[in-house]
C-alpha cells in the first residue's frame, strides 16, 4: 500500500476549456489517482458541466505551483514536487501534447463533482483536468486524491 496525498484546487476563477489542474510523476514514482472533488463556491444557477482528465506526454504550464497534501499516518513529503509545469493548479498557458483522454460524468454545479475509481498514471507521465468546454463564471475548489507507489 502507498501512501496517500491530495492536491489542493483552491479559489480558482475565471476557468476555460484549458487545463486548470495538473499532477506530474517523477521516474521513480507511479500514482493511481482514486477520488477527485470539485465544487463552485459562488452561484445558485444550475447548470450542467462536464470535466476531462488527460495523460499527456509533455507537461503543461500551470501558473501556481502546488504541493500535496500528506493524508497518511507518516505525514512525509510527497514525491511529487510542485513547480509550474509540474504539480501546479491555475489557468494553463500552455498545454501540453495529448495522449488519451478520459470525459468524467456530467455534474450539476449546485451538487459539486465527485468521482471514486482507479486510475494509473505510470512513472514520468502527466495528467490534466479541465472543462470540457469553458464553464459559468464562478469559483472552483477541490482536491485530488492519489496514492504514490515508489
Amino acid at each position: 500500500m502507498g501512501l496517500k496525498f491530495a492536491l489542493p484546487i483552491a479559489g480558482l476563477t475565471a476557468l476555460t476549456a484549458v487545463p486548470f489542474a495538473q499532477l506530474a510523476t517523477p521516474a521513480t514514482c507511479a500514482i493511481c489517482i482514486y477520488k477527485v472533488e470539485l465544487g463552485q463556491e459562488t452561484s445558485e444557477t444550475s447548470q450542467q458541466e462536464q470535466l476531462s482528465m488527460t495523460r499527456r506526454s509533455t507537461a503543461s504550464t500551470l501558473p501556481t505551483s502546488t504541493t500535496p497534501l500528506a493524508l497518511g499516518r507518516k505525514d512525509v513529503a510527497s514525491l511529487l514536487t510542485g513547480s509550474t509545469t509540474t504539480n501546479a493548479t491555475g489557468i494553463a498557458t500552455v498545454t501540453g501534447t495529448l495522449t488519451d483522454t478520459l470525459l468524467l460524468p456530467s455534474f450539476n454545479v449546485l451538487n459539486g463533482f465527485i468521482w471514486n475509481g482507479d486510475y494509473w498514471l505510470p512513472p514520468s507521465a502527466f495528467l490534466t483536468w479541465q472543462f470540457k468546454t469553458a464553464p459559468a463564471a464562478n469559483t472552483y475548489s477541490g482536491l485530488i486524491y492519489f496514492e504514490e507507489f515508489p
